[in-house]
């Protein structure tokens, strides 16, 4: 592992603080680009952005914190120290889209829109920030004898690096939603189709995990797999009901033919 990425003297930058901010720029970077097909302008996006990343980041480690006390139970300052890793990714996304429809409601922003713009940056910019996850050695997987097992600070024998895993399937959640952008569809179905490949994509990586997953629900699952699954049947509803009740998306009915 390699929690610090450069040690000058005081000065600190961690893996996990450093691949997040990448993460997060890249993904507002991919986003701004597009905005306009969207009719949403940077200064909103921006602004809608700096809001969401500030309390998804709250309820990211409010939520960890909470779900996994015992690691702070001895040291409960700990908990402010979050870049050395640990984040709960569904409590940081909750509140994270709390804050963007608080948002959205009162500037009055086209919802379906945003949504829409958002879900192909919202998975590279997760892709690449998991690898902070796998240089700070957090949320790391089961033990496994596979030969890419990596053996974690304090184990004795190697684990999936399930860090990498959500990085490469998150990658092509991405490559998948630059092809359906450029197909005809309905707001807010772009959204929803990522929701739906999202959670699927969590529920296979659930049974890999074993870092901040060790409350069992029932039958083998983990919590995380129960939201998982409702995260699924959320996109698709989603995705069934924008396709029958939204107007067309503007990405791709109100472009110049060389911009489709």
């Amino acid at each position: 592992m390699m929690p610090e990425l450069i040690h000058i003297g005081p000065f600190t930058v961690y893996t996990y603080g450093f691949m997040w901010m990448v993460g997060i720029g890249l993904a507002l970077w991919r986003a701004a680009r597009v905005a306009p097909r969207y009719g949403v302008r940077p200064d909103d996006l921006f602004d809608l952005t700096f809001v969401m990343v500030l309390l998804g980041i709250l309820g990211g480690r409010v939520a960890f914190v909470i779900t996994q006390w015992s690691l702070y139970a001895d040291d409960p300052l700990k908990a402010f120290r979050i870049w050395e890793g640990g984040m709960s990714y569904f409590g940081g996304f909750g509140l994270a889209i709390l804050a963007g429809l608080w948002m959205v409601r009162r500037r009055r922003l086209p919802a379906w829109q945003i949504a829409d713009l958002a879900a192909p940056s919202v998975a590279l910019g997760y892709a690449i920030a998991r690898v902070g996850c796998f240089g700070a050695g957090c949320c790391y997987g089961a033990p496994t004898d596979l030969p890419w097992g990596v053996l974690f600070p304090g184990h004795s024998e190697p684990c999936h690096p399930t860090q990498l895993y959500s990085t490469a399937m998150n990658l092509i959640i991405f490559a998948v939603l630059l092809g359906l952008e450029k197909r005809p569809r309905h707001q807010g179905q772009l959204f929803g189709w990522f929701l739906a490949l999202h959670g699927g994509y969590r529920f296979i990586n659930e049974f890999f995990r074993a870092g901040a997953t060790s409350v069992i629900a029932f039958a083998g699952l983990t919590y995380g797999h129960l939201v998982a699954l409702l995260v699924v049947g959320a996109g698709l509803f989603i995705a069934w009901r924008c396709g029958r009740y939204c107007p067309a998306s503007l990405s791709t009915h109100s472009l110049p033919s060389t911009e489709r």
